[in-house]
């Protein structure tokens, strides 16, 4: 007998959430592994990221997400997240774009366990507190986790699969 779960909402964030990680994590241990290595800094077009640049802000945002979530859920009402200009999130992406494949091997782990752990703590009605973003202004914590966690981590992967078909 299979019993109702109490946070089906959460559930299913969880679940994209793996879903994604996963299709991150066969592709850092398959194609890309096997792809030439200058390829993975490699701009596929103008004013597009490289796979490596891709990778390295994802290592970054998860973590940084799971922090925002934990601090929303502590303290209701509070400002929420960063613009795409955010020095934090820029620096990352300057600093760890040139990182080789075993350092973003080594890091994704951590950095996927952070948010796994802070998404496992929530329970549905968290999903109901609200934040307020500087450009998107109040929203509800399962706004901004569609907005800036599922639907981000699943961007990015779609974004690596297709640097790596044009860089191929």
């Amino acid at each position: 007998m299979t019993t109702a779960s109490t946070n089906p909402k959460v559930e299913e964030i969880l679940l994209s959430v793996h879903n994604s990680y996963a299709e991150l994590v066969r592709l850092v241990e398959g194609p890309l592994t096997v792809l030439d290595a200058e390829k993975l800094y490699v701009s596929p077009t103008e004013n597009e990221w490289t796979i490596m640049q891709n990778l390295s802000h994802t290592v970054e945002f998860m973590p940084y997400w799971g922090n925002e979530i934990e601090k929303l859920v502590a303290n209701p009402g509070q400002n929420f997240g960063r613009t795409m200009q955010d020095e934090g999130r820029i620096r990352a992406i300057n600093e760890h774009g040139r990182d080789n494949l075993t350092q973003i091997k080594e890091a994704l782990p951590e950095s996927y366990a952070r948010l796994e752990r802070v998404l496992g703590s929530l329970k549905d009605r968290d999903l109901e507190l609200t934040g307020r973003h500087i450009k998107f202004g109040e929203k509800s914590l399962e706004w901004f986790i569609a907005e800036f966690v599922t639907g981000h981590l699943s961007d990015h992967v779609d974004q690596i699969k297709a640097c790596l078909a044009k860089v191929e």
